[in-house]
């Protein structure tokens, strides 16, 4: 399966058939979060919960006494959800991380509910790991083969293809999810990567070796 994902969004003119997906209270009690945002840009109704409200549209994870829903009792609307968005497929749906704010569950727990999902949904990048099979991959000699900018780090897989992450000069690696896209010459989809869990580590280490020589480097110029 081919899903669609995002790392942010920023900006809050969506396109006509574009769908903000937000996490809500059963009551439609609109008061925080993306629920509020949904409120306040995109024509959610306040005392609705479930279902499409204007350009978006509600799954609740909080029920009318207030409490969190079970992980049961909400795998059930985000199932009606994908009904919806399946008999919908001229419209785009951003799914924000439901549940992980105010109701305090994991992506790793919410995330795999969506398994299944129909092609037009495109969910939060922090997704990936638990509604994709990831390939592992492991990189020979990976001290010389590493290839970084201002923006992306990038390792080589054989037969034109590479391994692509966004990292930025401010970002350290051991804080970004393990989850590489993979290029290739032949094919433009995307598909997902993990590195080895022991090459990830001594990567960032490698990376913040090689940081602090360029500012030792720099002040030696200065």
């Amino acid at each position: 399966m081919f899903y669609q994902y995002y790392e942010k969004i920023k900006d809050l003119n969506f396109k006509e058939n574009e769908i903000l997906v937000f996490g809500c209270h059963e009551l439609g009690k609109h008061r925080s979060g993306y629920a509020q945002t949904a409120l306040e840009s995109f024509g959610a109704i306040f005392g609705q919960g479930e279902g499409r409200q204007g350009q978006s549209y509600g799954i609740p994870t909080i029920g009318s006494d207030g409490k969190v829903l079970g992980i049961h009792d909400i795998k059930k609307y985000i199932d009606n959800f994908k009904i919806y968005a399946k008999e919908n497929n001229d419209l785009i749906f951003y799914m924000t991380k439901i549940g992980t704010g105010f109701a305090k569950y994991s992506v790793a727990q919410i995330a795999p509910l969506f398994k299944e999902s129909p092609v037009n949904i495109k969910f939060h990048i922090s997704f990936v790991p638990f509604i994709e099979s990831l390939t592992i991959f492991y990189i020979d000699d990976l001290e010389n083969c590493v290839q970084m900018d201002e923006t992306y780090i990038e390792l080589p897989l054989g037969y034109g293809n590479t391994a692509r992450m966004k990292l930025s000069d401010d970002e350290q690696l051991k804080n970004k999810g393990n989850i590489w896209e993979k290029h290739s010459n032949i094919n433009s989809h995307i598909h997902y990567l993990k590195l080895d869990d022991n090459q990830f580590d001594q990567l960032h280490h490698l990376i913040e070796k090689k940081r602090k020589e360029e500012i030792d480097l720099l002040k030696d110029l200065l």
